[in-house]
C-alpha cells in the first residue's frame, strides 16, 4: 500500500503526536517518516480497519489534514541507466 501524506502546518501539539505515532511504529502497525519540516509519510503496515478509522480520527482531532498535491516517488526503481546503455556495455 502507498503511503498518503499528511501536512502539520496547523498542528497545534507535533510532539504530541509523533510520540503517538511512534508507539504505532514500534508496535509495527504503521511506518511513518518526515518529508519535510511540515509533511509527514504514513505507511500503512498491518493496522485493522478499526485501528485505520482511530488513526483517522486522531489525526483530524489534531488538525492533520492529508495532502494529495505531493507526488509519491519511493516506488518508483528507475536506474541512472537507461535500457540501452546496459546493453551497449556488453
Amino acid at each position: 500500500m502507498p503511503g498518503k501524506f499528511y501536512s502539520l502546518d496547523e498542528c497545534p501539539d507535533r510532539e504530541k503526536v509523533s510520540d503517538y505515532l511512534e508507539s504505532l511504529e514500534e508496535e509495527g502497525k504503521i511506518y511513518f517518516e518526515s518529508v519535510d519540516e511540515d509533511v509527514i509519510k504514513i505507511i500503512d503496515v498491518s493496522l485493522t480497519p478499526k485501528e485505520m478509522k482511530e488513526l483517522i480520527r486522531y489525526l483530524d482531532d489534531n488538525d492533520i489534514l492529508e495532502v494529495y498535491d505531493i507526488e509519491d516517488d519511493s516506488d518508483d526503481f528507475e536506474d541512472d541507466d537507461s535500457e540501452d546503455d546496459i546493453f551497449n556495455d556488453f
